[in-house]
């Protein structure tokens, strides 16, 4: 499907993403409201953010969408997109923009910081155009379910929130990574609705096998770099392995049913038509 571009569901965050951009780089509050966010987020306990940061993770994201290959076929196939698109957005940015991250920028006990001690290319955030390039393809491409994409929208917010409150992310990084990802998901939405794949092929298999190996490697991975979070990261990739297997399965007496009608000659796909006796 493509996305009904004037649904405040579609143009709304983007834009709310670019004013709050130019509000930062106008004002020049990109440090002062870093310090004031990583200092007010820690009411709650910072392994909330650990965890919300895990699902920003492009490993964790992808092997979320494995489940969607079925039931969903054009959220899975858009979701591929979008995490092509958000990768390209991101590791672009980096090539052109060193920005230091706050470790680098900043006294070490002026805020907390968790997790891998990065000091250079902070922009933009790819764990925010991760989760937004998700959340999107829910929020525009799942119809008439506004409690399922309010959450989404949110959850992909607060995992972009948690890359400032863990110390290694300016806001303006997580700015834009989020537009990056929102970008990426309505493209991949219009590039699915344009071609309309299909994930009861051998390419939809191939593509669910791969996912399948990424949700794998989350039960041995430790390339997050954070301890605290290695349980929910084993969960997360146990879940969709077995959640995506099962959907994987499912699909595969279809798979062979097509096959076979491929195989068969044309005379015996076609229908035979009985005539008609007058009378």
């Amino acid at each position: 499907m493509r996305p009904p571009l004037r649904s405040p569901w579609v143009w709304l965050p983007p834009a709310t993403t670019l004013a709050l951009l130019a509000l930062l780089l106008a004002t020049g509050g990109n440090q002062p409201v870093f310090l004031a966010l990583n200092h007010a987020g820690h009411a709650v306990p910072p392994l909330l953010w650990l965890h919300l940061t895990m699902f920003g993770d492009g490993a964790v994201a992808l092997a979320l969408v494995l489940p969607c290959i079925r039931r969903l076929p054009h959220c899975f196939w858009a979701a591929l997109a979008a995490a092509i698109f958000a990768a390209l957005w991101t590791q672009l940015t980096k090539q052109f923009i060193d920005l230091p991250r706050p470790l680098a920028a900043l006294p070490v006990d002026q805020f907390y910081q968790a997790g891998p001690a990065y000091r250079r290319v902070s922009f933009p955030s790819g764990h925010a155009a991760a989760a937004f390039a998700i959340a999107g393809i829910w929020v525009m491409g799942v119809e008439n379910k506004r409690l399922l994409r309010a959450l989404a929208l949110v959850l992909a917010t607060l995992v972009g929130l948690s890359r400032i409150m863990v110390g290694v992310h300016w806001p303006v990084d997580v700015l834009w990574g989020m537009l990056g990802g929102w970008l990426g998901a309505g493209v991949g939405l219009a590039l699915h609705g344009r071609w309309g794949w299909r994930s009861s092929g051998v390419a939809g298999l191939l593509a669910g096998l791969v996912l399948a190996a990424v949700a794998a490697s989350l039960l041995v991975s430790r390339h997050i770099g954070i301890p605290d979070v290695l349980p929910a990261q084993r969960l997360v990739g146990c879940v969709c392995l077995l959640w995506g297997g099962r959907e994987m399965a499912r699909m595969w007496p279809q798979l062979r049913r097509r096959r076979r009608s491929a195989r068969s000659p044309p005379q015996a796909r076609e229908p035979q038509v009985k005539e008609g006796i007058d009378g």
